[in-house]
């Protein structure tokens, strides 16, 4: 079922729309239908949809502008744009501020309709996967290194602003080749998976956590106030990792090292925290394992 809101103030337009909508639609489009933009927005506030239909009077009423009050829809479903008459330029516009689709009324059939629908929502959806893939690691579903990195980025440059601290956690599983020649691909897939389910858990609902390649996963803590914190947080994690994992039916004793690294005693920009918390990382692994370090001081 797809569920479609109709922003409409002509009566007339709105009952045909509907009418085509039910019928090429053959049941399984589901018309909400409501006159202003308004009420529109509200709607969005309380209720999901696949798509909305729009009419364009209300773009040429309140200009282009009105897309930014759609912002948040827009991001997560198409608006096709049901317009009065042909006109290139806006139509270019409203296309490259994210409009999916203009279909002229006069022009409009019922199958044009449902088609546009469809293909908007398919479009949207594809859209969506292309942006996770993007974003997300497809093992863990956590944050991959490019969201990681864009993530601390704006969390160092608000820390700046309100002079607080951030904290990076680098984790690397100790010994994962012997591991993997052990468990094989699919049990190394696995343990992975609950890694990056035992690291969620430590953290808070506000932290991120992300997978960077491989067994290293990394954490990005906001609003701590001193090492201390990072070391609570460290010996967290640990205990967790310890904790005997079951893969294929058998238990698998694994450890953990963890590399720390706290803005800005230890670095002043994304890349340097992050390559300091690679040189603790590598350090506690050197050391033995199973143990966590902040980098040596200069």
């Amino acid at each position: 079922m797809i569920k479609v809101l109709l922003v409409e103030e002509d009566e007339a337009d709105a009952r045909r729309a509907c009418d085509m909508l039910a019928e090429a639609g053959e049941g399984e489009i589901q018309v909400t239908h409501v006159e202003k933009l308004s009420t529109a927005l509200r709607r969005l506030n309380r209720e999901s949809f696949d798509a909305m239909l729009l009419h364009g009077e209300l773009i040429d009423t309140h200009g282009l502008d009105v897309l930014d009050l759609l912002q948040a829809a827009l991001a997560r479903m198409p608006i096709v744009v049901l317009a009065d008459q042909k006109d290139v330029g806006k139509e270019r516009q409203a296309i490259q501020r994210g409009i999916q689709d203009v279909i002229l009324k006069k022009q409009w059939t019922a199958e044009q309709l449902v088609r546009s629908v469809r293909h908007a929502v398919d479009r949207k959806q594809a859209e969506q996967h292309l942006s996770y893939l993007a974003q997300y690691d497809p093992l863990t579903a956590l944050a991959n290194r490019a969201l990681f990195r864009d993530r601390l980025v704006h969390a160092l440059a608000s820390a700046k602003r309100k002079k607080q601290e951030v904290g990076v956690v680098l984790l690397g599983l100790d010994r994962f080749n012997v591991l993997g020649e052990t468990l094989g691909p699919d049990g190394c897939d696995m343990l992975l998976k609950e890694t990056a389910d035992r690291l969620k858990q430590c953290m808070r609902e506000v932290d991120t956590v992300a997978r960077l390649t491989g067994d290293e996963f990394t954490c990005l803590l906001e609003g701590i106030t001193c090492r201390a914190d990072m070391e609570t947080v460290a010996r967290r994690v640990l205990a967790s990792i310890t904790r005997p994992f079951t893969v294929k039916g058998q238990e698998v004793a694994v450890t953990a090292s963890l590399g720390l690294a706290v803005y800005p005693l230890d670095g002043q920009q994304a890349d340097e925290l992050l390559q300091q918390a690679q040189k603790a990382l590598t350090a506690a692994q050197e050391s033995g394992g199973s143990s966590s370090q902040f980098p040596a001081s200069p």
